[in-house]
């Protein structure tokens, strides 16, 4: 038997970034967990903001965000910024930033993977911008890149500590790796009739 629960976006896990812009001539950043890849060859990726945000106002204005991925020991700091909104807190202050490529991205050095985004599209459905965008550049803390046959790959995701929120309402942290992708179901067998 399956319970009916309505229509609810049950997707999980979710991951949480702290995106970037610059508003009012500061840094500013909020947590999301709408966000997600639309496709790797292009880099393309999405997030999804309430169009009264403070950081929604600077991506309009800007065409451009980051992606800060927070670790889980950053969970207190990552949750205050979707707390309180940058119209009350000056969230620059809170952060080591750095500039990417195109200059006016705010980037957190705290957090191990960036991403520079670029606005391809801005669609908006009910109160809700959906911006659609290319990663320009991504940082990756030195320590946290694989070097395979000349290919460089991001450590494992144990390493990489990414903070988790589900529609429990907690954040959780990442356990071991059970598997390799795209090689594990090989193993399976088929069923005969």
């Amino acid at each position: 038997m399956k319970k009916k629960l309505g229509a609810k976006s049950v997707i999980y896990p979710i991951p949480t970034v702290l995106v970037g812009t610059e508003v009012a001539g500061k840094a500013n950043y909020t947590l999301t967990g709408d966000c997600g890849i639309m496709g790797l060859q292009p880099a393309l990726v999405y997030i999804a903001l309430h169009e009264s945000s403070y950081t929604s106002e600077g991506i309009r204005r800007n065409n451009s965000f980051s992606l800060n991925f927070p670790t889980s020991k950053m969970m207190q700091i990552a949750d205050y910024c979707g707390i309180h909104s940058g119209r009350e807190v000056d969230k620059s202050l809170l952060f080591d930033i750095f500039y990417g490529e195109l200059g006016n991205v705010p980037l957190i050095e705290e957090c191990p993977v960036n991403l520079e985004c670029r606005v391809l599209q801005n669609i908006v459905i009910q109160q809700r911008h959906i911006y659609i965008a290319e990663v320009v550049q991504t940082y990756v803390k030195d320590d946290l890149v694989i070097n395979r046959d000349g290919h460089f790959y991001l450590a494992n995701m144990t390493r990489l500590d990414p903070l988790i929120y589900s529609l429990d309402n907690r954040y959780y942290q990442i356990a071991e790796s059970i598997g390799i992708g795209y090689s594990e179901g090989k193993k399976f067998q088929t069923p005969t009739a």
